[in-house]
C-alpha cells in the first residue's frame, strides 16, 4: 500500500509541475529512485536497472516505466492506475548490445511529443553512454537538467514525513544503546553490527523496523575513517568506535551518532568531545526559522574553533527518503532559509589523520525552535 494519501501525491505532483512550468520544461523524466518513489509511492528498490517516472504538464497522474517484472513491485506499493504503469522487456536487460535506454525514450514519446525535456542528469546508472542513447532515441537536441528540481521539494517534510523519521527515532535510539552495550573484550565487531541490524529491521513492540542501510562503524586505536563498516576482528581493549546508523520507516530516515571506547581513553578523547559539543549545542540552538545553513556552520565554527581541532567536512544536511535528500547543507556557503518542516542530520565527524570523532542527531524545525529526535545523552560512551 502506498505510504501516503493520494492527495498527497497529488499535491507534491502538482509543486513539481509548478517547478517544470517555470523552468520551460513540458515533461520531466525523474531517474532517481527516492524521488520516484516520492511521487509515486514506488518501493521496488530496483534502480540498478533504468527505470523512470515521467511526469507532463497536461496529466496530474505521472507514469512509471519500468523493467516488467517489476510493475507487480509498482501494482502493490503505488497509488497510480495500472494503466500508467508501463513495462519494457526483459530481453532487454543485460542483453549484449542493447540497451533499454532507447525503449524507454520510445514509451515516453507515446505519451508525450514535446521536445521541452528534462531529466535529473547525474542518477544512477545514467552515464554518458546512456545519456546519448536516451536523447538519440527521444529524438530531441539536449535534455535540460533537472537534478534538484524534486530536492526542492522534499526539503520541507509534510507531517506525516516527520511522523515516520519520528517512529524510525524509537528503533535507531534502542538500536545504538543495545549495539553499544554489545562491546566487551573478545565479542567480534560482526555480532556488534549484528545486533544492531536486528533492531534496526524488527523495530520495537509498537513499530515494526523497514529495510536499512548497514551500519558505518570503524573500529581502531583511532576511528578516523568515516565510511568504514565493520571487520571479522575482535574487541580489545583500547579501541574506538564511531558509530553511524540510521532507521528506516517507509523509507524516511533517521540517523544517530556517537562515538564508544572500549577501556580508559586517552585524554585527547575528552578534549575533542569537549571540542565537538560546545560547537555541536551553538549550532543546534541556531537551528531556527529565520536562519539560514550559513548562520548554523559559522555559528558551530565560532564555536568549535577556538579548541584548535581541524574539521574539514560539513556540519549536517537535509534527511529524508534513503537519508540524504537534497535541499540543503549545513555549510558556510549555503543560505537556504530554515522554515518549520525541516528535517536535517546534525553531524559533528572529525575524520583527520590524527583524530576520530562523531556526535549526530536528527533534528527537526519547528516555530518555536529545533526538536532533537532522538534521546541518547551526548557524551562518549566508555566501556
Amino acid at each position: 500500500m502506498p505510504a501516503f494519501d493520494t492527495n498527497e501525491y497529488k499535491t507534491r505532483v502538482a509543486n513539481l509541475q509548478a517547478l517544470m512550468d517555470r523552468a520551460g520544461m513540458e515533461a520531466l523524466f525523474v531517474l532517481g529512485e527516492a524521488n520516484m518513489n516520492y511521487l509515486t509511492g514506488y518501493d521496488g528498490r530496483s534502480d540498478y536497472v533504468p527505470q523512470a517516472a515521467l511526469i507532463t504538464l497536461d496529466s496530474d497522474t505521472p507514469r512509471l516505466i519500468l523493467r516488467e517484472m517489476d510493475i507487480h513491485c509498482a501494482t502493490s506499493t503505488c497509488w497510480l492506475p495500472e494503466a500508467s504503469i508501463i513495462g519494457y522487456e526483459e530481453a532487454l536487460i543485460a542483453k549484449r548490445g542493447a540497451s533499454p535506454w532507447p525503449r524507454l525514450a520510445e514509451l515516453a514519446r507515446q505519451s508525450t511529443g514535446t521536445a521541452r525535456i528534462g531529466c535529473e542528469m547525474t542518477a544512477t546508472g545514467f552515464g554518458v553512454l546512456q545519456h546519448g542513447e536516451f536523447v538519440s532515441a527521444l529524438g530531441v537536441e539536449a535534455l535540460q537538467n533537472a537534478d534538484g528540481m524534486v530536492a526542492r521539494l522534499k526539503k520541507v517534510k509534510s507531517p506525516q514525513e516527520i511522523a515516520y523519521q519520528e517512529e524510525a527515532a524509537v528503533i535507531v535510539d534502542q538500536a545504538m544503546r543495545e549495539g553499544i552495550e554489545a562491546i566487551a573484550e573478545g565479542v567480534r565487531e560482526s555480532e556488534v553490527a549484528g545486533i544492531i541490524m536486528r533492531r534496526l529491521c524488527t523495530g520495537t513492540e509498537e513499530i515494526a523496523g523497514g529495510p536499512t542501510k548497514n551500519p558505518t562503524m570503524p573500529v581502531a586505536p583511532v576511528a578516523n575513517a568515516p565510511h568504514l563498516k565493520w571487520s571479522d576482528r575482535r574487541y580489545s581493549a583500547g579501541l574506538q568506535t564511531n558509530f553511524e546508523i540510521g532507521a528506516f520507516r517507509h523509507r524516511y530516515c533517521c540517523a544517530l551518532s556517537r562515538t564508544a571506547f572500549l577501556g580508559k581513553p586517552p585524554d585527547r578523547l575528552h578534549d575533542v568531545h569537549a571540542a565537538v559539543l560546545e560547537g555541536f549545542e551553538a549550532a543546534f540552538a541556531l537551528l531556527r526559522p529565520g536562519q539560514t545553513c550559513g548562520a548554523v556552520a559559522r555559528a558551530f565554527s565560532s564555536a568549535f574553533e577556538p579548541h584548535g581541532i581541524r574539521k574539514a567536512s560539513r556540519i549536517g544536511y537535509s534527511l529524508g527518503i534513503d537519508w540524504t535528500d537534497g535541499g540543503a547543507s549545513l555549510q558556510s556557503d549555503d543560505e537556504t532559509e530554515l522554515v518549520p518542516g525541516m528535517v536535517l542530520h546534525l553531524i559533528i565527524g572529525i575524520w583527520e589523520r590524527e583524530e576520530g570523532y562523531v556526535l549526530s542527531e536528527t533534528v527537526k524545525i519547528t516555530a518555536d525552535g529545533p526538536v532533537s529526535m532522538t534521546t541518547l545523552p551526548r557524551m562518549p560512551f566508555i566501556i
